[in-house]
């Protein structure tokens, strides 16, 4: 009978082993309103026994419309680690790729090496990617050196091609007109070719110059400012990347091959542009206002080009690449710390009956356990005033319009725009947490947020942002992080 406990006993245990942590999921803001996008939904992860399991669930789904979804997932799982840049105190990571077209994909684990201060493909681990139920699934065997707790950030990337051939016939014509600012333009266009893109191609045409030894092309974009940049909230941040790979095709081979083209960053604050030089081939790049010009020498190969009668194609390959950066500051943090549906929520009458409805959390307008979050902007609780990391501020009128936070001043549009500190701290075996808008909105959009992401979080202060859609309703997908946490 011993024996036989004994075996149950040890049954059960690997059962448990099995069975791993609950999962937990950071739900990130809906930052780009249009397709192509790599706007990640949520973030999940679980550890079962020694397996790390990430789930990625994007807004527009998986698209077979892509070429690839491609990204990193940073991990910081011991002391050490990379020392500098978005990536620092990483220790490992996960480079993964996958192709929705035929559900293929490889993934790969990358250690930092603190000797040589570099990153290094190890085999001590392993990782592998999946699309399962309209996700993407990264499984790594990296929980086998998680103690407890761990951090963790990423960044996902969709790659989009598009192929465009025209023929091109050296006749010394002179420079093309770029938006009407030369007179001469006799080179052919390839405005609203848009080939197997998924949105409007972000350039409207490429011109050429030749002097019979070499030529110039340019990608124009399609507009001044280019495909639209709107963020769904003032934390947000998705980068644009646009690579140019130029074939000059002298006579049905490679020819002159050439990589450049432009990139921007797309932020609430607006667009930045990056112009690339091209490093590839036998060529230059640079940036002409609106345009990116390449310069192709074309004296070694004229011979070729007069064989055929001065004819040879062109042909444009334009990569658009979208980032999401998850979350969009500080890491995440995979701990014991309980979800939403442990903590009561009190709080004054107004900001308990306009949340009444979140029927995610164990109670809301009364608290008797260890797990508890109180409602209140500074007018209805003004301990706020006495933390020095933040504090609310007044407008002209007297009335409360805004917060400072690590002395960067945010201004509230009362039911459009609003803003919300958090706080989270450990009382003994408990949390205590505050969410305090600047108005109302801000209370709700703060509490909102924390339910959705309480499972990645620690202790620490925390100021989120809410930009409305016009609706006058305060949405998860129009919530931001702004600042802090660790």
């Amino acid at each position: 009978m011993k024996r036989y406990l004994t075996l149950l006993m040890l049954l059960l245990l690997t059962f448990a082993t099995v069975e791993g942590s609950p999962a937990k999921a950071w739900y990130d803001p809906l930052e780009l309103r249009f397709a192509p996008q790599a706007d990640v939904k949520s973030l999940e992860a679980k550890l079962e026994g020694q397996s790390m399991i990430f789930q990625v669930s994007t807004y527009s789904g998986l698209d077979d419309r892509i070429d690839y979804y491609t990204g990193r997932i940073f991990l910081d799982l011991k002391e050490g680690g990379s020392t500098s840049g978005e990536a620092k105190g990483a220790d490992y990571q996960l480079a993964f790729y996958m192709s929705p077209k035929n559900m293929s994909g490889s993934c790969a684990v990358l250690a930092f090496n603190d000797v040589k201060l570099q990153w290094e493909e190890t085999k001590a681990a392993s990782c592998s990617i999946k699309a399962s139920g309209g996700k993407l699934v990264i499984d790594t065997d990296l929980g086998k050196y998680v103690k407890g707790s761990f951090r963790f950030k990423a960044y996902f990337d969709i790659l989009a091609k598009d192929i465009i051939k025209i023929s091109y016939l050296l006749s010394n014509s002179g420079r093309a007109s770029i938006d009407g600012d030369y007179a001469e333009y006799k080179i052919p266009q390839i405005s609203g070719q848009q080939g197997n893109a998924i949105a409007p191609i972000d350039y409207k045409e490429v011109y050429v110059l030749d002097d019979l030894s070499r030529v110039y092309l340019a990608l124009v974009p399609s507009s001044q400012d280019g495909v639209k940049c709107e963020l769904g909230g003032p934390g947000a941040k998705l980068t644009r990347n646009y690579f140019v790979d130029i074939d000059v095709d002298m006579n049905e081979t490679n020819g002159v091959d050439l990589t450049g083209g432009y990139s921007y960053e797309c932020t609430f604050n607006g667009r930045k542009w990056f112009p690339f030089t091209v490093y590839a081939g036998t060529g230059s790049g640079i940036m002409i206002g609106k345009a990116v010009e390449f310069d192709i020498k074309l004296l070694p190969v004229l011979s070729q080009i007069s064989s055929r009668g001065g004819k040879f194609d062109i042909i444009v390959r334009a990569s658009m690449i979208y980032r999401d950066y998850v979350p969009d500051t500080g890491w995440l943090l995979y701990d014991g710390m309980p979800d939403a549906s442990s903590f009561e929520v009190v709080g004054p009458n107004t900001d308990v009956n306009m949340n009444e409805d979140l029927s995610i959390f164990k109670s809301i307008g009364s608290a008797s356990g260890i797990y508890r979050i109180a409602l209140g902007g500074p007018g209805a609780d003004p301990s706020y005033q006495g933390d020095p990391s933040f504090k609310f501020l007044k407008r002209k009128d007297g009335l409360y319009g805004g917060v400072e936070f690590n002395g960067k001043e945010f201004w509230a549009s009362y039911g459009r725009i609003d803003y919300a500190v958090i706080k989270i701290s450990r009382i003994g075996e408990g949390y205590y947490c505050s969410v305090a808008g600047v108005t109302r909105y801000g209370t709700r959009a703060g509490l909102i947020w924390l339910s959705q992401n309480m499972g990645m979080l620690s202790t620490g202060t925390y100021l989120i942002g809410w930009i409305d859609n016009g609706n006058g309703i305060v949405e998860m997908s129009e919530i931001s992080l702004l600042a802090g946490g660790s």
